[in-house]
């Protein structure tokens, strides 16, 4: 587990600069921070429908635990996550704290 992944939400965070989440997204590998700037994201792929559903349910507990919720989509063979802090307008340090907490889950 990252220490990234240990931390704690904060109600309120501000959204990140860019250069700040470039720098952040250097140690989440595979992630990418959208065009506009505004979430990062995320894809997988699966042999299964069984195997994407499993990991969409396992960012969706880790949402409920967190009260910090990412958009969702999979299918067969695919499970996409992206997360973006609404009222930020933007990617916060939360967004990355989750997506790290989703990284260690999966091991």
């Amino acid at each position: 587990m990252t220490e990234l992944s240990r931390e704690k939400i904060v109600d309120g965070a501000p959204a990140l600069s860019g250069d700040e989440l470039r720098a952040a997204l250097a140690g989440l590998p595979g992630w990418e921070l959208a065009e506009d700037g505004k979430s990062i994201h995320r894809e997988w792929r699966f042999k299964t429908f069984k195997a994407a559903a499993a990991l969409a349910n396992l960012a969706a507990w880790q949402a409920e635990a967190a009260n910090h919720h990412p958009d969702i989509a999979f299918g067969w063979g695919f499970a996409r996550v992206s997360y973006s802090t609404h009222s930020a307008g933007g990617v916060t340090r939360n967004d990355l704290i989750m997506a790290a907490r989703l990284e260690a889950a999966m091991g």
